[in-house]
C-alpha cells in the first residue's frame, strides 16, 4: 500500500506540476499572444506613420523641386533686371556727364552773356553820351551862322532861323549842312 500510496502521491503531484506547467505555459502564451498583438499594432501604425512621412518626403521634394526651379527662373529675372539695371545705370550716368556739360556750357554761355551784356551797356551809354552831346551840338547854333547872312535861303536852312525844326528832319540834316559849312568855309580861309 505504501507503493500505491506513493504512485497516487507521484501521480498526483506530477499532475499537479503538469497542471501548474500547463496554466504557466497558457499564461505564457497569453503574455505572448498579448505582445504579439502590441507588436503587430505598432508595426501597423510604424508602417503608416512611415506611410505617412514618405508621403510628405514626396510632397516635400516635389515642393523642393518647383522652389529650385522658380529659383532658377528667378535667377534668370534677376540677371536681366540686373543687366538692365547697369543698362540704365550706364544710362544716366551719360546723362549726368551729358547735363553737367551742358549745365558748363550754360554757365560759361551765360558768362559770355553777362560779359557781352556789360559791354553793350558800356556802349550804349558811350553812344548815349555821344547822342546827348550831339543834340547839345544842334541845339546851339553853329559858330558859322556868326558868319553866314541869316536872311538868305541857305541861312535860314543851316542856322534854323525862321524854320520849325522837328527831331527827324535836325537829325537828317546836319550831314547836308556839314558839306555845305566845309564848302563856305574853305572859301573863307583861303
Amino acid at each position: 500500500m505504501k507503493f500505491q500510496v506513493f504512485l497516487v502521491a507521484t501521480l498526483l503531484v506530477c499532475s499537479l506540476g503538469l497542471a501548474g506547467y500547463i496554466h504557466n505555459k497558457k499564461d505564457e502564451e497569453f503574455k505572448l499572444a498579448k505582445h504579439a498583438s502590441f507588436q503587430n499594432v505598432k508595426h501597423r501604425v510604424t508602417g503608416d506613420v512611415l506611410k505617412e512621412y514618405m508621403t510628405h518626403v514626396v510632397e516635400s521634394s516635389s515642393l523642393l523641386d518647383k522652389t529650385k526651379k522658380q529659383i532658377e527662373d528667378l535667377k534668370v529675372e534677376v540677371t536681366g533686371a540686373q543687366e538692365g539695371a547697369d543698362g540704365k545705370r550706364a544710362e544716366a550716368e551719360t546723362c549726368t556727364g551729358e547735363l553737367k556739360r551742358m549745365t558748363d556750357e550754360v554757365a560759361s554761355i551765360d558768362t559770355e552773356k553777362a560779359n557781352a551784356d556789360g559791354e553793350f551797356q558800356k556802349k550804349k551809354g558811350s553812344l548815349q553820351e555821344q547822342i546827348a552831346n550831339l543834340k547839345k551840338e544842334i541845339e546851339q547854333p553853329s559858330k558859322v551862322c556868326d558868319y553866314i547872312k541869316k536872311d538868305s535861303a541857305e541861312g535860314k536852312k543851316l542856322c534854323g532861323t525862321g524854320l520849325s525844326t522837328e527831331p527827324a528832319k535836325v537829325e537828317g540834316k546836319p550831314v547836308e549842312p556839314a558839306e555845305g559849312e566845309k564848302k563856305k568855309e574853305e572859301p573863307k580861309s583861303s
